[in-house]
Formats: C-alpha cells, sequence, structure tokens
C-alpha cells in the first residue's frame, strides 16, 4: 500500500464520519440528542467537555438566540426564536441544524471561550469539520439568522421573559441514574 491509499481511506473515513454525523443532526428528535452530539463533536474536534448543564427555555428579542451566563451551569435558548423557525420553515434538518449552532456557540461559551468572534469561528471550523462544509450549521455559523429568515425580524419586539422552562431531559449522559 503506498502513501496515497492511506491518504484516500483517511478522508473516505472522515467523510462517513461526516456523514453520519450530520443524518444524527437532521433526524434528531429533540434538544437532548442534538446536545449529545454538540458535546460528542466538540470532544472530537477541540478534545475539551463539561458535564452537568440545563437548557432553559425562554422568551427574548429574535436578535438572541442563545445565552450562557458566565459560571453557571445554564443554557438560555430562546423559545418564541425557535418556536418562529418551526412556523417560518416546516423542515427539520434546518431546525435542528439551528438548535445545534446555538447549542454549540452557549457550550463553547460554557467551556470558557468567552470572545464572540472567537466563539463564530470555533463554531464554524467545528461544525464544518465535523458535519461536512455544506451541512445547514456552517451556513448559520457564518450568517445572520435574520438574514437568513427575513420573517423573524417581526419577533424583534419579544422582550426577555421573567418565565422560564428546564428542559427535563437534557445533557443525559451527565446524569446518573440509581434504580
Amino acid at each position: 500500500m503506498n502513501m496515497s491509499d492511506n491518504s484516500d481511506s483517511f478522508f473516505i473515513a472522515k467523510k462517513e464520519r461526516q456523514e453520519d454525523l450530520a443524518r444524527r443532526v437532521d433526524r434528531a428528535q429533540n434538544f437532548d440528542e442534538i446536545f449529545e452530539l454538540v458535546k460528542r463533536v466538540v470532544e472530537e474536534e477541540l478534545g475539551e467537555h463539561r458535564a452537568g448543564l440545563t437548557l432553559v427555555l425562554a422568551n427574548m428579542p429574535s436578535t438572541v438566540g442563545a445565552y450562557h451566563p458566565v459560571g453557571a451551569n445554564i443554557i438560555v435558548a430562546n423559545k418564541s426564536l425557535i418556536n418562529g423557525l418551526q412556523t417560518v420553515t416546516k423542515n427539520p434538518r434546518e431546525i435542528n441544524a439551528f438548535v445545534f449552532m446555538i447549542l454549540l456557540h452557549e457550550y463553547l461559551h460554557s467551556l470558557g471561550y468567552l470572545d464572540e468572534n472567537e466563539v463564530r469561528r470555533v463554531a464554524q471550523h467545528v461544525s464544518s469539520s465535523a458535519l461536512g462544509p455544506n451541512h445547514p450549521t456552517v451556513k448559520l455559523a457564518n450568517a445572520n439568522w435574520l438574514e437568513l429568515y427575513p420573517q423573524l425580524q417581526s419577533l424583534s419586539q419579544q422582550p426577555f421573559s421573567r418565565e422560564f422552562e428546564v428542559v427535563q431531559k437534557f445533557d443525559s449522559s451527565s446524569t446518573s441514574y440509581i434504580g
């Protein structure tokens, strides 16, 4: 076997891995499934991991996808934006890509990446490397969702809500159960 054969098999294996992960993101049924994939790709791509996060949903202006309070163990995602996106596009792949991207972005913050430009750059790299350069997450990493989905701008008047909904099954691989 020559070096070219080794190189070809490496790229084929990487492409197959990207396709498998992309399929899993596309077909995920809930926040927990998507977040487990986020954690997996971050660990594979960056060698970093954090456990014990809670997802909270709240209504916010459409310019905010989610946020992670520094030092906390929560990610707060924009419920009205996710619901609005489900109305604008009936395509589960696009919705899952959006949820993947906001969870990836906030997970990176939870790992200590605090500079927004760095987080965007790292999120773009991680999503492209893990899911392939043509996956919708890469497009979302490089664009403003209000430009991609201008219909969501009508949500921008939505204030920050004082009501929160804790997602019950989230970061399940970090939870141990005694049975």
